[in-house]
């Protein structure tokens, strides 16, 4: 079935959007777009009785992995991200994720590779000097799921850890890094 339909949002709120989404207008279009499929997938399922909820926390959970779906395309978002969406505070957002990784961790799961196959091949760093790879900027809940997953591979590997004085840098050894990459069939410089 294809909805067509049109929302009348003002300059300002336009351009308060574009500013949110960091994007032009034509990005913003495509955007909204997904939201509104997201956004029409919750009111159907509420309507067909299929997904009613009593509580908000739970309606929220469900429009959050409803986003993940759809306007994330199936990509983890960070707690900044969701912060900014839902208006919410950074440990709000980190609970709220944590809540909807575990509730749809079936459903999610998919997702939750990818996310960490897309960290792996873009944004882990090496420190040559102290042979150690780091992630920074990573949802936390992310890293836990990078753990999980660690220690269904090995459980012998070490974890992916915080590093000292540092907001939200991760370190992660070689053996660890290594492992993560065989399991997302990544190869690894020099192979």
């Amino acid at each position: 079935m294809e909805l067509n339909f049109t929302v009348s949002l003002d300059e300002n709120e336009q351009n308060l959007l574009k500013q949110i989404f960091d994007c032009n207008n034509d990005a913003l279009i495509a955007k909204l777009e997904k939201i509104s499929k997201a956004s029409t997938i919750e009111y159907l399922k509420m309507i067909l009785g299929q997904k009613v909820f009593t509580r908000g926390q739970d309606i929220k959970e469900y429009r959050l992995y409803l986003l993940i779906r759809y306007l994330f395309n199936g990509i983890i978002p960070d707690e900044q991200v969701i912060t900014t969406l839902f208006q919410t505070t950074n440990s709000e957002s980190r609970s709220l994720l944590k809540s909807v990784l575990a509730k749809y961790q079936y459903e999610l799961k998919e997702s939750i590779n990818d996310t960490i196959n897309l960290i792996l091949q873009n944004d882990i760093q090496h420190d040559e000097e102290k042979d150690i790879y780091y992630v920074s900027n990573i949802a936390l809940n992310i890293v836990d799921e990078m753990n999980k997953t660690l220690s269904s591979i090995d459980g012998s590997l070490n974890q992916i850890n915080k590093r000292r004085s540092s907001l939200q840098t991760f370190d992660i050894t070689p053996s660890a890094y290594e492992a993560l990459c065989a399991y997302c069939g990544i190869s690894q410089e020099g192979e």
